[in-house]
């Protein structure tokens, strides 16, 4: 393990107290309080042969959840906001709120760059999931054979009208229009061009309460690795908010 790695697992740990009394105060998670969340189908679109491997294991069946990542819906309506995916490609075909081996998850937020948070909050259309290009830039992963990769989710069109931004994305479900292509970049190879890896399309929502399912952003059951210090500060905290959330509901 690098040494930013290091101190990044000792930097979350440090922080994790931090997160578990603020979700506790808040009665939620303080990233992502809620969303919504759909199974979704992957198919392999890479034509880069290097890419390909890759490609087919995350081929197959996905759950994803997109959210605003400071407030919940409707309250966040007029509040600048950023929004998020979150994508667990699956090693199999189950559906199942559990990460399963095989699994792995991958997080995105509408911001390219960690300095750009604030004024991404202020350009993001929070009132369409499928109007905004959502970022994996924050943080990189290490790909066999390829090098540091950064991945991004670029949705097809923006969603039908609709009352709000839940009913827009399921109108767009139901009419086979909820597409994100998932992007990838690799700085290492000759340019930093986004090569396309695979298309995701969102099939049916799932009743699932927002906290039935934990993504856990340092999986790399397909091959992605996490690295770097923000990397490796992620996991800890995120558990930290999740428990405190939860020890407010019992």
């Amino acid at each position: 393990m690098i040494i930013q790695e290091y101190i990044g697992r000792a930097l979350g740990l440090s922080l994790a107290p931090i997160a578990f009394l603020a979700s506790a105060i808040r009665r939620d998670t303080i990233f992502h309080p809620d969303g919504v969340i759909y199974r979704a189908d992957v198919r392999n679109t890479a034509k880069d042969p290097l890419l390909k491997p890759l490609a087919h294991r995350l081929a197959g069946t996905a759950l994803v959840r997109l959210s605003g990542a400071l407030w919940s819906w409707p309250a966040g309506r007029r509040r600048p906001d950023v929004l998020g995916i979150a994508l667990r490609v699956r090693g199999n075909k189950e559906v199942t709120p559990r990460l399963l081996p095989g699994d792995q998850d991958l997080l995105f937020v509408t911001a390219s760059s960690m300095f750009g948070v604030a004024v991404t909050a202020l350009a993001t259309d929070t009132g369409d999931y499928l109007d905004n290009r959502y970022y994996h830039t924050l943080v990189p992963y290490h790909l066999a054979g390829v090098g540091r990769v950064y991945l991004r989710l670029v949705p097809a069109k923006p969603a039908p009208a609709g009352a709000d931004r839940n009913q827009r994305l399921a109108l767009a479900a139901a009419q086979g229009k909820a597409e994100l292509e998932l992007e990838l970049q690799a700085p290492d190879l000759s340019d930093d061009s986004w090569r396309p890896l695979a298309t995701v399309e969102l099939r049916e929502q799932l009743e699932l309460e927002n906290d039935a399912i934990a993504f856990h952003p340092g999986t790399s059951a397909m091959g992605l690795m996490p690295v770097g210090l923000l990397q490796a500060m992620r996991p800890a905290i995120y558990a930290a908010s999740r428990t405190g959330a939860r020890l407010t509901r019992l």
